[in-house]
């Protein structure tokens, strides 16, 4: 597949560049439409002569994969229109628009064609196999399985939902024309006629492979949640500085390719001028954008990092968040002490799956500091994990 992306794809190898991610899609898009035109010409003839509605169904899918490459080029091009005075943050989510209209086609088709399998079911005709037939399904059969590894190679290469869902598109063509192909040595070598009954099998499957698709295609227009490689290695490339401490309350919102924008709370030293923080964050925001190609933006926690009894209440606090639940945090854990009690105020980060309320971390932490010489109160906000 690397032979095809340098002879269809200019500087194939650069595919940060919105440019070159066009010339993928577009060219992914041209030799869609071209091959399924192709097979729906042939399968359509066949489908006739035969009188197989399986074989008719599966030409009509091939014209509508065809249709699809059209909304493949569409959205490609429009994702590529640079940010405007309406869109600041660029038009890369037409390529998720794109999928989630590829994924609609292919449940209509898939209804179609359970439509007409039922009907052939309860009214069969005959059905006539010639040496045509298996020439045409065996080629069908080869195409579809290279449109989908040339899709799937050029979905991995840009990481394009849109493509993505062309490949699985084209797998389920793969399973339906092979279906048809043994439902036709089953007619012809058996006399009975299956034609239908396939037909209902392969459109259920259809089916149910374009809700997969359409909830893929509408998981990133939502905002999903960011990718767990990319959320280490910001954590990474952060803590990497010196003067920054930790990191919490991380957003990341992803507009498309060259459009990931993220927030995020920077832990610095109580005892740092206010102009080094400063200058500090804005070099690192500068980093990222050169490094990542992420827009970062940083808001900066003092702590108190001389404090020795705030450092040993927190370090206690953590460990009483770990024993009720591995996966909980805390950060901007301050201290406001008085003369007959002591104010504990901080975040708790909680997963969205954990069933933990507030009065459950409360209590636990009451439970834990209840023989402390101090009386201690908790001013407790709940956070929950966007990163």
């Amino acid at each position: 597949m690397k032979l095809l992306r340098r002879l269809f794809v200019k500087d194939y190898g650069n595919t940060g560049d919105p440019k070159v991610r066009m010339r993928y899609g577009l060219s992914a898009g041209v030799f869609g439409i071209i091959s399924n035109a192709l097979l729906f010409a042939f399968k359509l003839a066949v489908g006739f002569i035969g009188h197989s509605v399986t074989i008719i169904a599966d030409a009509v899918n091939n014209l509508s994969d065809a249709g699809s490459s059209v909304v493949t080029i569409v959205g490609f091009r429009l994702s590529a229109i640079p940010p405007d005075k309406k869109h600041p943050f660029g038009h890369a989510r037409y390529e998720h628009i794109t999928g989630l209209l590829v994924a609609m086609v292919i449940m209509f088709i898939g209804a179609l064609l359970l439509k007409s399998s039922i009907e052939k079911c309860i009214t069969p005709e005959q059905v006539t196999i010639t040496a045509y037939t298996y020439a045409v399904l065996g080629v069908a059969i080869a195409v579809k399985l290279f449109q989908m590894l040339l899709y799937l190679d050029f979905s991995k290469a840009i990481n394009s939902g849109a493509l993505k869902a062309s490949a699985a598109d084209s797998r389920n063509d793969v399973i339906a024309t092979t279906a048809v192909l043994i439902s036709s040595i089953a007619i012809d070598k058996t006399g009975l006629n299956v034609d239908g009954y396939v037909g209902i099998a392969v459109s259920l499957f259809i089916i149910v492979s374009s809700i997969l698709l359409l909830k893929d295609a509408i998981s990133p227009l939502l905002g999903e949640k960011p990718d767990k490689e990319l959320v280490q290695k910001i954590k990474t490339r952060m803590l990497s500085y010196d003067g920054i401490i930790g990191m919490h309350d991380l957003v990341v919102h992803n507009y498309g390719t060259g459009q990931l924008f993220a927030i995020a709370h920077v832990e610095v030293s109580a005892e740092e001028k206010l102009t080094e923080i400063h200058d500090l964050l804005d070099n690192i925001e500068h980093d990222f954008w050169n490094e990542m190609h992420v827009h970062m933006n940083l808001h900066p926690d003092p702590v108190d990092t001389k404090n020795e009894r705030l450092s040993e209440l927190k370090l206690k606090a953590e460990k009483t968040l770990g024993r009720l639940d591995e996966s909980l945090s805390l950060h901007d854990f301050r201290m406001v002490s008085g003369d007959t009690h002591c104010k504990l105020i901080f975040d708790v980060v909680v997963p969205y799956e954990s069933n933990l309320t507030h009065n459950d971390i409360q209590n636990a932490l009451e439970k834990d500091f209840e023989n402390e010489d101090t009386k201690y109160y908790f001013v407790i906000d709940i956070d929950r994990q966007m990163s």
